[in-house]
């Protein structure tokens, strides 16, 4: 919904959250707006907000639909996009970065020279001669980007991009330049390195950089330490499984980290949110207790002093000592038992699972979290997947592990997926949205699941003849939300999972309804979906009913008091 035809607009994206646009270009005035309602905005603490999200010309805001008036959070931004002061926006700092530019840490410098008729020499010259400013955090934890560079060395991105970046790496993209914070893909040209570490999430300020800094590179030919020396070794105080093989993906997640998407970290931790609360309900932990979500495969685990586990999610034909397991019941695990997933994931079934153990996984609590986030790589277990030989802990060793056993949902919702799943969504209409004959063509076909598709997002292609066939161009950068559904120049949309990136430039067609999300968690490669327009407020009852419906099975489980923390999830 827009607060006028013009801008300052306000948009819903999707039913918990809200853009705010100044409008749809890159420029040091709509930067200071921007910076002005995101400093207000965070100062505010307004109830149920729990993230606000910098652009180039907008604010993204991300709220609890089911705790925060969504009228009441228009009528309080309001009056903030006209105001004339200032609020009391963080001095900004100026960074000096040495680059060695060229050769290996610059292989894209010889073609962006000769794209442009100039030596490396010039393109270095003009590339460390300006002092450039941070216009926000986004794409990658800590990415920067930085504006703008001259128009004689602004150049494209790569039409396919690499693999892997080296940390420290710093391109062109049009006429923003940036270093890549880790090791990554990405597309930008990459013109040079520097040793300097611009992301750090085991720091006081995890991200070097803030909206409104200023960068001077300058030229160096020298190189110390690698920038990315990765997360510090992890050994469980607390042992309680061994892993004895780890299965296709396996992590340590929990509920995830809200407030860090101004660094560019989103939220991350469970995919499947209901199916992890669950299972950590039956085992008599908090909501927030880390667990193993499992993809597509189960491992096999050697428990090493007694425990009691819980399954939800996917069936993937779990047995401890033989003996099936299903899911949604607590199980007691004697010392000693294997513990083993027989099958992958089952025709008609899910992509993931997860395994609760009475006290909680042990990890390293991170920015907050014990989530894994895989493509920074911290957090979880050393910040991977799983591995042959690792040793698991708990958090909180129970006294008595035995009498948590035996709970079991009286009801448990149907996860087998019947042939085409249908997901509900909310259309996104603001600045940066599709045409209607677009709409159509994406609501009026049936999709399929590419094998591509991991926590960062589910992509997708017509399934037969069909697909989207109007080209599509990218705006200036917006703040995006798990479940919104992006469309690439290629047609094929995807929708983004739990560890998406905060920010992205393509047109947006809609967000999944939270409802759906578990749905959406679930998809695996070949399977088939369609997509089905409501309204904010249909998904709204539709998020309060499935809420409700975890209540109702948390009273049935008699957890006491620990049923109101699962009413604040």
């Amino acid at each position: 919904m827009a607060s006028s035809p013009g801008y300052p607009s306000m948009y819903d994206i999707g039913e918990g959250a809200l853009i705010v646009a100044f409008g749809n270009r890159v420029s040091d005035a709509l930067r200071l707006r921007v910076a002005n309602l995101h400093t207000a905005l965070r100062e505010a603490d307004l109830p149920g907000v729990f993230d606000v999200v910098p652009a180039y010309a907008s604010v993204l805001v991300r709220f609890d639909p089911l705790r925060a008036d969504i009228e009441q959070l228009r009528a309080t931004i309001l009056p903030l996009l006209h105001r004339e002061d200032r609020a009391s926006i963080p001095e900004p700092r100026h960074h000096t970065i040495p680059v060695r530019y060229g050769g290996e840490d610059g292989p894209d410098l010889a073609e962006v020279a000769s794209l442009h008729g100039l030596t490396g020499a010039e393109v270095i010259r003009r590339h460390s001669d300006k002092l450039y400013t941070v216009y926000f955090l986004g794409f990658l934890p800590g990415f920067a980007y930085m504006g703008r560079v001259g128009r004689r060395i602004a150049t494209p991105r790569l039409s396919t991009p690499r693999v892997r970046v080296p940390p420290g790496s710093i391109g062109i993209a049009g006429a923003q330049t940036a270093i890549y914070p880790f090791n990554s893909p990405g597309g930008w040209r990459i013109i040079g390195r520097t040793s300097m570490r611009v992301w750090d999430p085991y720091a006081q300020q995890p991200a070097l950089f803030a909206p409104g800094d200023t960068v001077h590179f300058v030229p160096s030919d020298s190189m110390s330490a690698p920038a990315d020396p990765g997360p510090p070794s992890f050994e469980a105080l607390n042992p309680i499984f061994k892993v004895l093989e780890p299965g296709a993906l396996t992590t340590i997640q929990d509920l995830g980290r809200p407030d860090y998407g101004h660094i560019g970290l989103s939220t991350g931790g469970v995919s499947d949110i209901e199916a992890a609360l669950r299972a950590n309900a039956l085992v008599g932990n908090r909501p927030g207790a880390a667990l193993l979500e499992i993809t597509w495969s189960g491992p096999t685990l050697q428990a090493m002093r007694p425990a009691t586990i819980a399954l939800e999610g996917t069936d993937f034909g779990c047995r401890v000592d033989g003996t099936l397991v299903p899911p949604g019941v607590g199980w007691f695990v004697r010392g000693g038992a294997t513990i083993k997933f027989v099958q992958m994931s089952p025709s008609g079934g899910g992509a993931r699972a997860y395994v609760a153990v009475s006290g909680g996984f042990e990890a390293p609590t991170v920015l907050g979290s014990r989530s894994t986030s895989l493509p920074a790589r911290f957090g979880g277990f050393e910040g991977r997947a799983l591995r042959s030989g690792d040793i698991l802990g708990v958090d909180v060793p129970p006294a008595a592990p035995a009498h948590l056993a035996g709970r079991y949902w009286i009801s448990r919702p149907d996860l087998a997926l019947h042939g085409s799943t249908l997901l509900r969504f909310v259309r996104y209409k603001g600045v940066a949205s599709i045409t209607p004959s677009m709409f159509r063509q994406f609501v009026g076909q049936e999709w399929r699941v590419t094998s591509q598709s991991d926590r960062i997002g589910i992509r997708l292609e017509p399934n037969g003849e069909g697909g989207i066939t109007a080209r599509t161009r990218e705006s200036a950068s917006l703040g995006v939300v798990r479940g919104a559904i992006q469309l690439p120049p290629g047609g094929n949309p995807v929708v983004l999972g739990a560890d998406h990136q905060t920010t992205g430039g393509y047109p947006l067609l809609g967000v999944v309804a939270q409802a759906d999300w578990p749905a959406l968690a679930q998809l695996q490669p070949g399977d088939h979906l369609r997509f089905m327009e409501i309204s904010r407020e249909e998904a709204v009852a539709a998020l309060s009913a499935s809420r409700n419906a975890l209540l109702d099975g948390l009273r049935k489980l008699k957890l006491g008091s620990r049923e109101s923390d699962y009413a604040l999830v």
